[in-house]
């Protein structure tokens, strides 16, 4: 799998379990709507970090530094929610939980593989 192809995966994972934590299902308009701001932000970002260029873990980290943030922002804006300390729980919540979802998709795709020792 491409660090590309993981990193859509692992967001939309990140994004599925939000939902089923809040409303005990996964209706489908509610994963759209709470994934596409972080998807749209990741897709913008990669290229400037050079995460799917570059394997490994500091791209990766650097990327989740920019695309989260602005993931929240977008969300916050394109859906006009007022700020309040429930949206700050919700920013620390998206950096603290998508961070191991990233992680754990790139070492499916094998991103995270050791070398063999001659």
């Amino acid at each position: 799998m491409s660090p590309a192809l993981a990193d859509l995966f692992a967001l939309l994972a990140f994004s599925a379990t939000g939902v089923v934590a809040h409303h005990r299902a996964l209706p489908l308009a509610e994963w759209a709507r709470a994934a596409w701001p972080f998807l749209l932000a990741w897709v913008l970002a990669a290229p400037f970090t050079g995460t799917w260029r570059r394997r490994g873990l500091r791209p990766l980290l650097l990327t989740w530094a920019v695309a989260v943030p602005a993931g929240v922002l977008v969300r916050f804006l394109a859906y006009a929610e007022p700020l309040s300390w429930g949206r700050l729980a919700f920013f620390l919540t998206s950096l603290a939980f998508s961070l191991p979802y990233l992680i754990f998709f790139r070492f499916l795709a094998g991103d995270y593989r050791r070398e063999a020792v001659p």
